[in-house]
């Protein structure tokens, strides 16, 4: 029992294939490796399922093929979508490769340049999506490979010109199902731009504007090597050249003399941040990092064995330390100028080291000594250096500090030090509360007191509380280092005048500030540590922090006096010393300075420089002022007004204090008047400061300082009083304009206290007072909005700042005033405002109220939106005094901005309405924000608002999209607002829309307007085509609104119909359906399923509401036949098959609309209804219409064999029944189901590189275009085929086409009717004109065709026209002389004859129209069968050659492969018509011959044994045993020949080079007939080269000698034994007694050819040179044998030529190329090949040859001179005279002598007679052939008569090998030997006697093809191994292509110079016979190939 299937789990339904899976087993689907399956069922180790490629396709695959991956299913929409549980950005990038992975297979194929770029994206790609699904990536790792992820697949996209996928900000892919219009507009923008930047390629980098305040210098210490013994202090500070002074803390690194490091934390972790650092210190001029290298330990240096690379140990600092080991003494300094790295010219990188070169102390030098000199040096040398250095690498970070620990958490997390700047940053940051002193020790002097030498001072610093206590852990070297409880200097050795720079950082408590002072001691550093111990400090001084009137220590340098110190005198806790004065400047002259052991020491002194960064502190006397103001009252005045001139770092550093002070005088001042208004003006200059950009930081400690520390209950009322005075008084001239002014732009910080202020207040007091508050404060915005109302200019700046900084003022009123007030009160300011002042900034003040709280509640929003949009309209509607409107002035602006920029000049001189763009681009901004607004769900009902919207705006909107330039860039904004207008709009909007309109007129004008815009923005899309999701948004609200305005037209426009309205809703509609973003077939997979999903397939409900429309029109149906046929065609091509269905029947309608009208004009369909009679009961207009729009659209692309049947089906079934219309409707439906054929095929092919398949189907449809009697299409197919004839210079075939054309003119001078009219001929305006003009053209391509005698066909007409009708004789003249131009060009020069070829298409893997169809080709110029072969082929590379030419069988022809037949055949020429018993000139002949040809014919052989013998020799009768032999032996007996007569449709050539065969008539030809046609075609060659070589001294001999050698050195061989066994013997006589007639003439055939090889060998005689006299013996010789042998069996003949020998013979040494005679020109012609026996035969050794007498001319078969011997000429030629004067004499003589004899007339030597002969071809098998012969010959019949020629005696002789004389010869072969390799080896054995053309009898005669190859596609070979399948009638093969051009078999001779192709070879001279070949082994080498022969008319070509 078969287990049943069962459903998978739901998160086991996806899987992937990971392996190929391709079984054609029923019920599989192929599987490739990585296609994703959805897996439905399962079954034991089947699933059941179907792959994502084609979800149609559902079948069973293995489930070990597939590897399964956890999946969700969403049921949501209208079909099950699984996806797999990945992240989304995963998902995508797995959907991404898998189709650019499609496309990039196709950019191989194409050699696309970005292959390589795409092939490098997806493998990034993969590899980024193995990163993410690996899950170990960090946060900040994945979020930024998310965005190159992103970035990668957008350029991709965009290179692959793909959809632009759209991104929220967080990189995700936006629905837009949930996304507003608006929004999905705006995030086109942005990704448009942002792909721009990205795929815009390198460009020149911009520096980048600096956003940030703040900024960060990141310094790690790597290493640092120098050559020291003891421990070190590494200083590092950022230091600026200029000021020379060092601008940030320093950073402190301690540094072991041991280099091991004891603290392990400490390894690779020596960083700092230089933090503060603003835009002025990036640009600063010159900025080095420093290192301050300090030596701790002795006095003197220790010796060092070696460099020492040490690292950082966590010492002890010196400062620390007592004794004599902790002594500081400079070293050296390091630096590196990094300028460039802090303004950003050179990125840094954290991972790059940089080199600080080391410099060393002098022995006077201190450390800023030998910083300069670092900085004055530019380069350190490696001398100086030695090596030794500090190894750093350094980052610029931008941002605060918590900023650039969120950013760059690798470099600035752990332990890492921080040293700021020296000083505020430029915005200083909340909550940042500073109070730190930053002293520097700037240098001193010192006497030596009871020293010997000068002093080794270090000085100690301390901060002391006011009792003289130190203050402990203050005192910061810098960042990396604890705190101090004392700082020591660096000493210098015996320095009396020591210069320190040093810099240290006293951060003192805020509250312990004010009493502290500095105390510095200086002491003596003794080298001698036991006297070092004993020293004590020499000296002090001090500084008091706070200065008398409460500021604090300037920020300058400072003098300090120098006590004294007497240690006997002197206490340590003595704090008398503050009383005496510190400072130098304090000093008073003539008081003693001195108290318990201090002595002030006058000659001493000690510099110091301070520099205090507190936000608590300050040194600004009026500052502190006002913060004291309760204890001084009276300066209250005095110090408000110094308030406003503080510098703004001190205010915003008080800025609590500050504020606190002032709202305290203004509640508490006794003066209201005065001190309100002060402290206004104070408020507004604080919040003016606040508002700065250096001080906006400020702004929060300000919001938190109303919100949390402000407590002034009533100053509400003050404030709102003190700013309805300025408001009030806003129109007059004072002062106060400033004032109101700065009032504006701080309303926000006003309101804020007001509104904080009232709200304390209520809770205070419990609400008190709230309607007195609301009252006033609704009094102070009435005095706003009265305020906007002033139209003078001083009011201005007033009203834009107010319109400016009102609505920042809305969140806060909003908190105690009622909304809706405020939303009329505000509505009320927009509306007072004049309609042309501060227009932009009013819609700017607009924009903001949007943004504000207010918008969020729907009464506001009812009340706002009506004047809001109203104004928007106005804008959008207004006009300038020339009446343009905002949009049309925009457009025009643009063009002027043009103009100025090409002109050079200023924009705004040339137009200066500049501002309406901006206002314009406001309007659209603000509906856009209306609408993003919304579109949100959690703002309450939106109903009534896209109602006032929609009666207000919306017609504004569309009429601005009209007039909208489509290249502004507001053009797809306002697009996108009129989509969500219509989106938000419901069934009730929609019709509250129409109904709102007063009139039917109105409502006609909106829908018109409505539908062309629609219509516009699907045929000229607004949007980028790759923006597809905003493609499809507009196209499915467009859908839902067509929807809605289908039923109004509906119901509104039937009654009164207006035809208008309903054609723009169909026009409309079909655009849209029409349009390319909707054809999903065009699509991806992919691509085409994400629709469907969202949008369903838009095509099919917009063809089902076309069709509802057109059924409910009714009896209105007629006014749009035939204009919507068209459209509607265009609907119903859609590849969409319920479509079809739905719409294909429309046009049955139509056609019955048509069909029932009136013929009438004006009765309607209901008149014909009552009244039948005045029906037009036909549908021509719509039929006319249906052809030539189906034509269009089909060409176009569009319609497919679905279509085709479908149409055919559903119309068939419709007019089959209907009665009335059934035989008009069948016929109709046949007709354009033809049509439709015909334009498929054409489509098909017409892109085809094969010319000639396009050639074919333009032609078919010509025919079908002239049978259905359609002149225009017919016309423009003409054309068409025209222009392809030309592109392949076919002008032969381009002036048959363009005759097709003229023969619908006739010569009159009507005027053209529009259907005749060309696009070639544009100015011919009648039927003469056009009709002359394409005579022209068609003459001149005759011309270029070299078809003269066509042109003069045409020309003749035209002479007619001028001579007889308009007597144009100028005309006449030059059409004459151009006639007798063509007619010079017929007789002088050389055409190239074209051949033949038959080439049928078997299969049904061939294009409809070659399907199983037989053609006969015209061959190019000088193309023979081998070449025409390779050609075809080469056009065919699926076809395969068939290799047999007997017809196929169904097994061929109905599969579904392509095979090929090729074989050339012969045109047939009717001799009957034009030359019947006229002389004719060769040339014309010649023409004639391969021109206007319609029957074709060839021959291929058959092997048949006769059944007479078959009977004897079994029923043993035979008589002569040894003659049944030979008869056996002998092939002639049985080749029989099948021959084909074909004929075509047309004559060739005509409007194409081939023609299809219509009827092909085969029939066979019997041995003894095919003997007869080859004796008579061997002897009329003869005779020609006879003629030829008469008449053309000139020409080459070799064909002369080839042939004469042929025939007679194969006679003695036994060339006629063969005829002779085969045809003479009595038993033939007896079994074929009806064959009498003909064996006798063979015999008389054999006869004749004895005197014409008489004549031949005599001139080869005259003209032979000397080396061919042993040639010319032999020639003889072997000629009296044979004559005697022949004469001796038939009898004596005569010939009609005669020949005299001349009196001397000159011999030519040089064979002249040069050809100028027809005849000569005929030896083109001569071959031995031919298509009717396009077959060849291996020959046997034995060989014989067949001798032709050339019958009599006019008499019978004895008439003529008989002579045998050579006959000396009468006439005698020059040695010297080779030229042209001698031939034409030696021809004219020749020509008189053939004349007399009777055998041909006066035409000439080039002429001969044309008789009335019955044709060969129609000749039944039975029958003898009867060739043409002279008209006394043949009668009219074709029956024998008097004059007949004599009976033919066959001749049969075995000939003997040997060899002739060769010295001569052989000379004579080397001389005219061909290059190498011009003749291939054949197996077919060869001899001269091959060059002749007569056949080789002997058992396998050869009939060759085209040359000697004996490749399958050059002949068709049957062997003597092949006898039983001959006998089973197997064909012989066909021809292959050839492995050489066949150019070769042309003689030299046959061609002039000019017109040889290139590489045809010369004809080698005459050779001497070669012996007979042996029999050839089978495996053995092949035969030595023969001369190649010339390319002879083979035997049977012709019938003269």
């Amino acid at each position: 029992m078969i287990a049943p299937w069962k459903l998978v789990k739901e998160k086991d339904k996806y899987g992937i294939a990971i392996h190929n899976f391709h079984q054609d087993a029923t019920y599989r689907i192929k599987l490739n490796v990585g296609e994703t399956v959805h897996i439905l069922e399962e079954n034991g180790d089947w699933f059941f399922g179907y792959s994502t490629k084609n979800r149609a396709l559902r079948g069973i695959f293995p489930k070990s093929y597939i590897h399964i991956k956890e999946s969700t299913v969403d049921k949501s929409g209208p079909t099950e979508v699984i996806y797999p549980n990945q992240s989304h950005i995963v998902q995508e990038i797995t959907s991404v490769v898998r189709e650019w992975g499609q496309i990039w297979k196709l950019l191989y194929v194409k050699n696309n340049k970005n292959f390589g770029t795409i092939q490098q994206m997806i493998y990034e790609l993969v590899r980024y999506r193995s990163k993410i699904l690996s899950g170990t990536l960090p946060v900040d790792e994945m979020k930024e490979i998310k965005q190159l992820v992103t970035s990668k697949i957008d350029t991709g996209n965009k290179m692959l010109d793909l959809d632009m996928v759209v991104r929220d900000e967080h990189g995700n892919i936006l629905n837009p199902e949930v996304t507003s219009s608006i929004q999905l507009y705006w995030q086109h923008e942005m990704a448009t731009e942002r792909i721009k930047k990205v795929t815009s390629g390198p460009t020149k980098k911009i520096p980048k504007v600096m956003t940030h305040y703040s900024h960060i210098f990141f310094v790690s210490v790597r290493n640092f090597v120098c050559k020291m013994g003891e421990d070190a202090e590494l200083l590092m500070t950022l230091y600026d050249v200029k000021e020379g002074r060092a601008i940030t803390e320093s950073y402190v690194v301690c540094w072991s003399k041991e280099g091991l490091a004891r603290d392990l934390d400490q390894l690779h972790n020596l960083r700092v941040l230089f933090t503060d650092l603003g835009s002025r210190d990036l640009t600063r001029e010159r900025v080095y990092v420093v290192c301050y290298v300090i030596r701790v330990g002795a006095m003197e240096q220790k010796d060092s064995e070696s460099k020492r690379v040490s690292q950082a140990q966590p010492i002890v600092p010196a400062s620390r330390k007592g004794g004599p080991e902790g002594m500081r003494r400079p070293f050296g300094v390091a630096a590196m100028d990094v300028t460039l790295y802090l303004s950003g010219k050179i990125e840094s990188d954290e991972d790059k080291h940089h080199f600080l070169p080391f410099l060393q102390c002098c022995d006077r030098d201190n450390l800023d000594s030998t910083l300069k000199k670092i900085i004055a040096i530019k380069e350190i040398t490696q001398k100086e250096h030695k090596g030794q250095g500090l190894w750093i690498s350094l980052k610029l970070l931008h941002g605060d500090l918590k900023q650039v620990r969120e950013e760059n958490p690798h470099l600035v997390l752990g332990n890492v030090a921080v040293a700021r700047k020296m000083g505020f940053p430029e915005v200083i940051l909340p909550g940042d509360v500073r109070n730190d002193l930053y002293l520097t020790l700037v240098g001193g002097e010192f006497s030596k007191g009871s020293k010997s030498t000068e002093r080794n001072v270090e000085v100690t610093v301390k901060v002391c509380n006011e009792k003289g206590s130190a203050i402990p852990g203050v005192i910061s070297m810098g960042g990396g280092i604890d705190p101090l409880n004392e700082y020591h200097s660096v000493i210098y050795y015996h320095e009396d005048k020591p210069r320190w720079q040093e810099t240290f950082k006293a951060a003192i408590p805020i509250e312990e500030f004010k009493g502290s002072h500095l105390k510095f001691t200086f002491k003596h550093r003794s080298s001698n540590e036991a006297k070092d111990r004993t020293e004590r400090p020499f000296a002090m001084s001090f500084v008091n922090l706070m200065q008398a009137d409460g500021t604090t220590l300037f920020d300058m340098q400072h003098e300090l006096l120098v006590y004294k110190v007497d240690h006997k005198k002197y206490d340590e806790g003595d704090i008398g010393y503050l009383n005496l004065p510190s400072l130098r400047s304090k000093l008073v002259d003539g008081q003693k300075h001195q108290i318990n052991g201090l002595t002030l020491s006058v000659k001493d002194y000690f510099l110091i420089e301070t520099n205090i960064c507190s936000t608590k502190l300050t040194q600004n006397v009026g500052l502190l002022g006002l913060l004291n103001w309760a204890g001084n009252p009276d300066g209250l005045e005095e110090s408000l007004k110094t308030l406003m001139k503080v510098d703004g770092e001190e205010v915003v550093k008080f800025l609590q204090d500050v504020l606190d002070a002032l709202f305290n005088i203004l509640m508490q001042n006794s003066d209201s008047d005065l001190y309100d208004k002060m402290v206004f003006e104070c408020l507004l200059f604080i919040i003016g400061l606040v508002s700065d950009r250096k001080y906006q930081h400020f702004q929060p400690i300000l919001d938190l300082y109303i919100q949390e520390s402000f407590s002034a209950t009533l100053a509400y009322q003050k404030l709102i009083v003190v700013l309805k005075f300025y408001i009030d008084n806003a129109n007059s001239q004072n002062s106060g304009q400033e004032i109101l002014l700065k009032t504006m732009k701080s309303l926000q910080y006003c309101m804020k206290f007001i509104v904080r202020s009232r709200q304390l207040f209520s809770v205070l007091y419990e609400g008190k007072h709230q309607e007195e508050f609301e009252t006033s404060l609704k009094s102070l915005l009435q005095s706003i909005t009265g305020m906007m109302c002033y139209n003078t200019d001083f009011t201005l700046l007033v009203q834009g700042a107010c319109l400016k900084y009102l609505p920042s003022t809305i969140p806060d009123i909003l908190k105690v005033f009622d909304s809706k007030e405020l939303s009329l009160i505000l509505t009320d300011l927009i509306n007072k405002l004049s309609p042309n002042r501060l227009t932009k900034q009013k819609m700017m003040t607009v924009n903001d109220i949007i943004h504000s709280q207010l918008f969020h509640i729907s009464e506001c929003r009812g009340i706002l939106i009506p004047v809001i949009v109203g104004k928007v309209k106005e804008l959008l509607e207004s006009k300038d005094e020339q009446g343009r409107s905002g949009v049309e002035l925009r457009n025009k602006s643009k063009s002027v901005a043009k103009v100025a920029k090409v002109l050079g000049t200023c924009k705004q001189r040339l137009h200066s309405h500049r501002g309406y763009s901006e206002e314009v681009e406001l309007c659209v901004k603000i509906l856009s924000d209306i609408m993003e607004l919304l579109f949100r769900t959690d703002i309450g009902s939106t109903v009534d608002d896209i109602s006032q919207i929609m009666l207000i705006v919306l017609r504004t909107v569309i009429q601005t999209t009209i007039a909208m330039d489509r290249e502004g860039p507001l053009v797809g904004n306002l697009v996108a607002v009129m989509i969500a207008i219509f989106r938000q709009m419901t069934p009730i909007h929609f019709q509250l829309y129409i109904n709102h309109f007063s009139t039917n007129t109105d409502l006609l004008d909106f829908l018109m307007e409505i539908l062309l815009v629609f219509k516009d923005l699907v045929s000229r899309p607004v949007y980028a085509k790759d923006w597809c999701e905003m493609i499809m948004l507009q196209s499915s609200v467009i859908l839902k609104s067509l929807r809605y305005f289908s039923h109004t037209i509906r119901d509104r426009f039937s009654q009164s119909f207006e035809q208008q309205a309903w054609s723009n809703f169909f026009h409309c509609a079909i655009a849209f359906l029409t349009q390319p973003a909707l054809q999903l077939d065009n699509f991806s997979q992919n691509k085409r399923s994400r629709i469907i999903m969202r949008y369903k397939d838009m095509r099919r409900e917009t063809g089902f509401e076309i069709r509802s429309m057109w059924f409910n029109l009714g009896q209105y149906k007629i006014h749009f036949v035939p204009s919507l046929v068209g459209p509607f065609l265009e609907m119903t091509l859609i590849p969409e098959t319920e479509l079809r269905k739905a719409t294909i029947p429309i046009f049955f309608d139509m056609m019955q609309c048509e069909f029932y009208s009136s013929r009438n004009i004006g009765e309607s369909f209901s008149d014909t209804k009552r009244d039948s009679t005045n029906i037009k009961a036909n549908f021509s207009e719509f039929e006319n219409e249906m052809i030539a729009k189906l034509d269009i659209l089909v060409e176009g692309g569009r319609g497919d064999e679905h279509y085709k049947d479908l149409f055919y089906s559903i119309m068939y079934t419709h007019c089959d029944s209907h009665a009335t219309m059934k035989d008009l409707g069948i016929k109709f439906v046949k007709t354009v189901t033809r049509l439709m054929e015909r334009l498929l095929e054409y489509r098909f092919i017409i892109n085809d590189e094969n010319k000639e398949n396009r050639m074919s189907c333009t032609v078919n449809l010509l025919d079908f275009y002239s049978e259905i009697n359609r002149k225009e299409m017919y016309i423009r197919y003409v054309n068409k085929l025209c222009d392809l004839h030309l592109e392949c210079d076919n002008y032969t075939e381009a002036a048959f086409t363009l005759r097709l054309h003229s023969k619908l003119l006739n010569w009159s001078d009507n005027s053209l009717p529009p259907l005749l009219k060309s696009n070639r001929y544009p100015n011919c305006q009648t039927h003469r004109e056009l009709k002359e003009s394409l005579y022209y053209d068609i003459i001149d391509y005759f011309d270029k065709g070299k078809m003269w005698e066509y042109a003069l066909d045409v020309c003749k007409e035209l002479v007619k026209e001028y001579e007889v009708e308009t007597y144009d004789y100028n005309q006449l003249s030059m059409l004459l002389k151009k006639m007798s131009q063509y007619y010079d060009s017929i007789m002088k020069q050389m055409r190239p004859e074209p051949e033949y070829f038959r080439v049928a298409y078997y299969g049904r893997g061939f294009p409809a129209f070659l399907q199983n169809k037989v053609f006969i080709y015209r061959g190019k110029p000088y193309e023979r069968l081998s070449d025409f072969c390779s050609r075809t082929l080469n056009q065919l590379p699926n076809a395969e050659l068939m290799n047999k030419l007997t017809p196929p069988g169904d097994e061929i022809t109905e599969s579904p492969h392509q095979y090929v037949q090729i074989n050339k055949v012969d045109p047939v020429m009717d001799e009957r018509k034009r030359f019947s018993g006229k002389p004719v000139c060769e040339q014309i002949i010649r023409y004639h011959r391969v021109n206007d040809v319609q029957k074709f014919r060839f021959s291929r052989p058959i092997r048949r044994k006769d059944p007479n013998k078959v009977r004897r020799s079994t029923a043993g009768l035979a008589g002569d045993v040894n003659s049944n032999a030979n008869s056996e032996e002998n092939e002639f007996a049985s080749l029989w020949l099948a021959r084909t007569v074909l004929v075509t449709s047309y004559p060739l050539p005509g409007i194409l080079r081939w023609f299809p065969v219509t009827s092909a008539d085969t029939y066979e030809i019997s041995p003894l007939q095919n003997a007869i046609e080859t004796m008579e075609t061997t002897e009329k060659v003869l005779k020609d080269l006879i003629v030829a070589h008469r008449n053309d001294a000139s020409l080459h001999l070799n064909p002369l000698s080839l042939k004469l050698n042929g025939i007679v050195d194969a006679a003695v061989n036994g060339g006629v034994a063969n005829y002779e066994k085969a045809f003479f013997t009595s038993d033939y006589a007896t079994d074929h007694p009806e064959d009498l007639r003909s064996i006798e003439k063979l015999k008389n055939l054999i006869a004749e050819q004895i005197p014409l090889l008489e004549i031949g060998i005599q001139l080869h005689g005259q003209r032979a040179p000397p080396s061919l006299q042993p040639f010319q013996q032999r020639l003889e010789q072997c000629f009296n044998e044979m004559r005697a042998n022949i004469e001796h069996k038939y009898g004596k003949k005569t010939c009609d030529l005669k020949f005299e020998i001349p009196q001397s013979v000159t011999m030519r040494k040089n064979f002249s190329r040069n050809t100028s005679s027809s005849e000569h020109n005929r030896l083109s012609e001569v071959s031995l090949s031919s298509s009717e026996n396009s077959v060849c035969l291996k020959s046997s050794s034995s060989r014989a040859q067949i001798f032709v007498r050339p019958g009599g001319g006019g008499g019978g078969g004895g008439s003529g001179a008989n002579s045998n011997t050579l006959s000396p000429s009468k006439g005698t030629n020059k040695r010297e005279k080779h030229k042209g004067g001698s031939m034409r004499s030696s021809r004219k003589a020749f020509s008189a002598q053939i004349t007399s004899s009777g055998s041909l007339s006066g035409g000439g030597g080039n002429s001969q007679w044309y008789m009335s002969a019955s044709s060969p071809i129609s000749t039944p098998a039975s029958a003898p052939i009867t060739p043409n012969f002279p008209t006394s010959w043949m009668g009219s019949e074709g029956n024998h008569i008097e004059g007949s020629p004599p009976t033919v005696f066959e001749l049969r002789q075995e000939l003997t090998p040997k060899r002739p004389l060769r010295s001569e010869v052989e000379r004579e072969r080397r001389l005219s030997r061909p290059s190498s390799g011009q003749f291939q080896p054949s197996k077919v054995a060869a001899s001269f006697m091959a060059e002749d053309g007569s056949p080789s009898p002997g058992p396998t005669s050869p009939i060759r093809l085209n040359g000697n190859s004996s490749s399958n596609r050059d002949s068709i070979a049957t062997t003597d191994s092949t006898a039983s399948e001959e006998d089973a009638g197997v064909p012989p093969p066909l021809p292959v292509k050839t492995r050489e051009a066949d150019y070769c078999n042309l003689p030299d001779d046959s061609l002039p110079p000019a017109a040889r192709p290139a590489g045809t070879p010369t004809i080698p001279r005459v050779r001497n016979k070669p012996p007979p070949p042996e029999p050839v082994e089978e495996n053995g080498p092949p035969p030595t190939p023969p001369p190649k022969r010339p390319h002879l008319r083979p035997p049977t070509e012709r019938m003269d």
